[in-house]
């Protein structure tokens, strides 16, 4: 018997089971080899090679478009196909708002897909992939596009509006805004016609607001009018019909309200008052007189076609009167109102009221002894007098021991104080009256602690603009302790001779002289009028000291 022995298939084996197949697998191609001439052909296998698939190439470009509301239409072509990508099965979608993360995804999308439930206004990123038994393809370029603004729902017709008489042949009009409810939104503006009543001949004015008045109507005549809602969502229906009649013509006007009386200068009165209601049987008020009488004669004096405010003169000091208004119009004149009475004032002079202090601050003029004081001259009124003149009085801060100074005038410069010392200080105004007003508020400053004054190099009082300081090129000063230690200074050019520089500073150093300082600089860059400000410091860059210059002019 022979030697059994087990092969293992070699490459011909392999290519021979390859040829033929799994007993399952389809059939391999059968290639007829071309016969020589003259001879018959027979037929020879040819390999049939294993099918590979291989997934599909990405999506093209996608075309968004707005749909529905704040919906996105996404629709988009199939993918090529080539020699290494095969057919989409189909295809996933995912988006997200631009601008942040986390992608929606949605799986087994068909063109085109609508996507809903999107934030109205907002832009959109959009990718896509197609898939096969394969794979799947990589996502596709993002598109993108903004959901529209969503559009409001018109609103509810509004409930009838409210009629009444207005001036003259007028009517005004009133109406509340209609509910909002799940479909209707708020109104933005209104819509309002009118017809005469019944007639059906409307005139509209758009736009209106509540109160309107109804303007051109003729006289006793009654009128419908309706009222409309409207939004960007469109309009409502027209209210309900309101119907009223206009006045049938001018009618006297209602009587006054009680003056009001105030003392005004000297010995006169200040009246002023309110117009009267109207209604259907008065009409507006066109013009006013005024009497008055000393208290309880009833000896009239009567002035015609007065406004209010109106000011009463000529009258005793001292005296009570009684003043009443009376309206009129075309129709005619109204009843006199109830009286008002007052007194006025006393005879002068009078005191003048109390001035208000503005500033206190030591002046930048290099000393340490001085603060400029600036007041504002007081109101005057019924009982009180203009100010003629001023007292200044002065005292260290919380002493309560002032020194005054009379007949002075604003801006008062307070000489003679210590270095680095809080003043109080406060105002007084007089004028020929036996009393003076009383004392202002108290306002509290405190005198430089260094002094300051020019060096050797000043600056000349022309200069060019960006150029060096002439004539030097350079500035000097000198700044001493009084009582605060000087730990550096400043040059600032500014606009203002008044107002001390904070921005701009130039710093100086020691220049090698007895407490002085120096640095070159420009003038400024550009030409105006300029005031060069020199300013010692102490601890912290604190102001201690200033010097201002005359006015200099930078061409």
């Amino acid at each position: 018997m022979p030697n059994s022995r087990v092969s293992s298939p070699n490459n011909e084996h392999m290519t021979d089971v390859h040829y033929l197949g799994h007993p399952d697998a389809p059939p391999p191609q059968t290639r007829w080899a071309q016969p020589a001439h003259g001879r018959a052909a027979s037929p020879a296998y040819v390999a049939a090679s294993a099918t590979t698939h291989s997934a599909p190439n990405t999506p093209g470009a996608i075309t968004l478009s707005q749909g529905t509301g704040t919906s996105l239409m996404v629709s988009w072509t199939a993918p090529a196909i080539d020699g290494t990508h095969d057919a989409a099965a189909g295809f996933n979608l995912q988006y997200v708002p631009a601008g942040t993360s986390g992608w929606t995804s949605v799986p087994g999308v068909t063109s085109p897909c609508t996507l809903t439930g999107l934030a109205a206004g907002t832009a959109i990123n959009v990718q896509l992939q197609s898939f096969n038994a394969a794979g799947a393809s990589v996502w596709s370029a993002t598109s993108t596009l903004t959901t529209a603004v969503a559009t409001p729902n018109a609103p509810n017709t509004p409930a009838a509006a409210t009629l009444a008489q207005g001036s003259g042949t007028n009517l005004t009009v009133t109406w509340a805004a209609p509910a909002t409810d799940g479909t209707h939104s708020a109104a933005s503006t209104y819509n309002l016609r009118s017809s005469p009543a019944g007639a059906g001949t409307w005139t509209s004015v758009s736009g209106v607001t509540s109160p309107c008045t109804l303007s051109g109507l003729t006289a006793g005549a009654a009128y419908d009018v309706q009222i409309q809602a409207a939004n960007a969502g469109g309009n409502s229906g027209w209210s309900a019909t309101s119907t009223l009649t206009t006045a049938a013509s001018a009618y006297v006007p209602n009587t006054p309200a009680a003056v009001t009386l105030a003392q005004g200068s000297g010995s006169n009165l200040t009246v002023t008052w309110t117009a009267p209601a109207t209604d259907g049987t008065h009409s507006a008020a066109t013009a006013y007189s005024l009497r008055s009488s000393p208290s309880g004669a009833g000896t009239w004096t009567t002035v015609s076609a007065v406004t209010s405010p109106y000011t009463l003169t000529g009258l005793a000091a001292g005296a009570a009167y009684d003043v009443q208004i009376q309206a009129s119009d075309t129709a005619g004149s109204s009843a006199w109102s109830a009286t008002s009475t007052l007194t006025t004032a006393a005879s002068g002079p009078y005191a003048p009221n109390t001035p208000a202090i503005t500033s206190v601050a030591p002046p930048p003029n290099g000393t340490n002894s001085q603060l400029t004081v600036t007041w504002s001259a007081p109101a005057t009124d019924g009982t009180h007098g203009a100010a003629t003149g001023y007292n200044v009085r002065t005292s260290p801060s919380g002493a309560g021991t002032w020194t005054t100074v009379t007949g002075v005038t604003s801006p008062y410069t307070i000489t003679g104080l210590a270095g680095a010392t809080a003043i109080d200080v406060e105002v007084q105004a007089t004028n020929a009256a036996a009393s003076p007003s009383g004392w202002s508020g108290l306002t509290t400053a405190t005198t430089w602690g260094a002094t300051v004054a020019p060096g050797f190099w000043t600056a000349a009082a022309t200069q060019t603009h960006n150029a060096s300081v002439a004539p030097n090129g350079g500035v000097m000063m000198t700044a001493v302790a009084a009582p605060t230690a000087v730990t550096g200074t400043a040059f600032a050019w500014s606009t203002s001779a008044s107002t001390i520089p904070t921005s701009g500073l130039i710093a100086a150093a020691g220049d090698g002289q007895t407490n002085g300082w120096a640095q070159y600089f420009n003038a400024p860059a550009t030409a105006g009028t300029y005031y060069l400000w020199m300013l010692a410091q102490g601890s912290g860059a604190v102001t201690t000291g200033a010097l201002v210059t005359s006015a200099i002019t930078v061409s």
